[in-house]
């Protein structure tokens, strides 16, 4: 019988599923009919999935690894195959984990051990199950057992990586970065040599938490493992380490975002971190873990120049950015615009839905005496969800800004305006307007804000000096 390497820990990740993955898991279940590898097509679907954020998509990838593994179950008895059943109640149970029915999980894990409990490979999927609902001490415990029984050398690396993982989980991270130290190590030696010439040979370069075959086992191991390591090593400080890890695992891997987004946290300039921050999300626009931390980062730095508008040469990438830019900004009108274009793309995902329900949700102020860029850049965007009391006290004050009028037109010692720019954000008169005086283009206005267009601010003038 062909094994499921299950490698714990997808969900961490922030990579997403390529195409060329997510086509090879169709493949395989459209080419075989084995229990196996129908099984860990589901479940390396189901975790892609949720891996781009579309959780219905991947639940309902793990609801069908529930049923494969419930019909192996019954056949297996039958024919009174009791390994057989045994491995097929773990998978039912991982998959029962998987869709958060904890009281079920619990139940065929315990049935499992009843007829596997000096099987290695049960109780590192015991240990994973256990990782999944939220246990990682009862997880820790399953995988040492997984480690002592295991007699392979990848199969003892990969329930060392299942304990490191549910160590890390359960705050002891030190136990953990020796066993990861040891992984790495012990995979980078001369003992796998025949395992990376296969994989060299053959390009193998995917990602899967249920890898069939020693070659993907060892290339997705090797990945999780370099990844969990360097950010320990972050964490402590270790931040050359931790550099080195991120690039080992580019190096396998070349589109890996939890990678990418770590050496963007340790650049040391803007453009650096901007540019791996933009191949992080190329690799996984939806990850929410990473547009956490880039909305972070835009809020304390906002890169320089205007946001791509979304076209035929924006990449996903490149527009899930806009948005981010968009919002980080105030500019919650066109962030809803560019998500409800994402949304039609990607009906599904839940990262769009979040980020959609956040800028209809932004609350709304009004601007300071001496407005802002961004404070008026808000205000135009969110103009007409002012309530009635804001719209009133907005009508009763008066602000004061320097302003770029687009053209000056003096004579006479007079000089008419009609239009310009506060700080990047446009405004217009509702006509022109002739003030005593001649002045340049750069002045300084003291104005009512009346209302808004759909690119700019209605203003009426109060007065302008030089």
């Amino acid at each position: 019988m062909t094994r499921l390497f299950l490698l714990v820990a997808l969900l961490a990740q922030t990579r997403i599923a390529s195409d060329f993955e997510i086509a090879q898991m169709e493949k395989q279940l459209a080419q075989s009919r084995a229990f196996e590898a129908q099984l860990s097509s589901r479940l390396n679907l189901g975790d892609l999935r949720a891996s781009r954020s579309e959780l219905s998509l991947a639940r309902a990838e793990y609801m069908r690894a529930y049923e494969l593994a419930s019909r192996e179950r019954v056949d297996a008895r039958k024919e009174s195959k009791l390994a057989r059943y045994a491995n097929a109640t773990s998978y039912a149970a991982l998959a029962q984990a998987k869709l958060g029915r904890e009281a079920r999980a619990f139940e065929l894990l315990e049935e499992a051990m009843r007829y596997a409990s000096d099987d290695a490979e049960a109780w590192n999927l015991y240990a994973s199950a256990m990782r999944v609902l939220g246990h990682p001490r009862k997880a820790a415990a399953a995988a040492r057992n997984a480690v002592a029984l295991a007699q392979k050398p990848l199969d003892v690396a990969i329930y060392q990586h299942a304990l490191a993982t549910a160590l890390i989980e359960s705050g002891e991270s030190d136990e953990a970065r020796r066993l990861l130290v040891t992984i790495t190590e012990t995979l980078h030696s001369s003992k796998f040599d025949a395992l990376k010439r296969e994989a060299a040979r053959g390009e193998a370069f995917e990602i899967y938490s249920s890898a069939r075959g020693d070659v993907a086992a060892y290339v997705s191991l090797l990945n999780r493992a370099q990844l969990r390591l360097a950010a320990l090593y972050e964490q402590r400080g270790d931040l050359e380490n931790a550099r080195a890890q991120y690039q080992r695992v580019l190096e396998g891997r070349t589109d890996d975002a939890a990678a990418l987004a770590g050496l963007a946290r340790l650049s040391q300039s803007d453009e650096e971190r901007e540019r791996h921050y933009a191949e992080a999300f190329e690799a996984n626009p939806f990850s929410m873990s990473l547009i956490r931390e880039y909305q972070r980062y835009l809020a304390r730095v906002i890169p320089s120049g205007e946001p791509r508008p979304p076209g035929s040469l924006a990449t996903l990438g490149i527009t899930v950015r806009n948005a981010l830019l968009q919002l980080s900004r105030g500019e919650t009108r066109a962030a809803r615009e560019t998500l409800d274009a994402l949304l039609a793309k990607f009906p599904e995902n839940e990262t769009l839905r979040t980020l959609r329900r956040e800028a209809e949700a932004s609350k709304v102020s009004l601007p300071s005496p001496n407005p802002t860029g961004a404070e008026l850049r808000a205000l135009l965007e969110n103009f007409e969800r002012l309530t009635p009391d804001q719209r009133v006290a907005l009508d009763q004050t008066s602000f004061t800004s320097v302003v770029v009028f687009d053209s000056a037109k003096a004579a006479n010692n007079q000089t008419t305006f009609e239009s310009g720019t506060i700080d990047g954000v446009p405004f217009r008169f509702s006509e022109p307007t002739i003030f005593a005086g001649t002045f340049g283009v750069n002045a300084r206005l003291t104005y009512r804000i009346l209302g808004a267009s759909a690119d700019a601010l209605l203003l009426e003038p109060l007065g302008v000096q030089p």
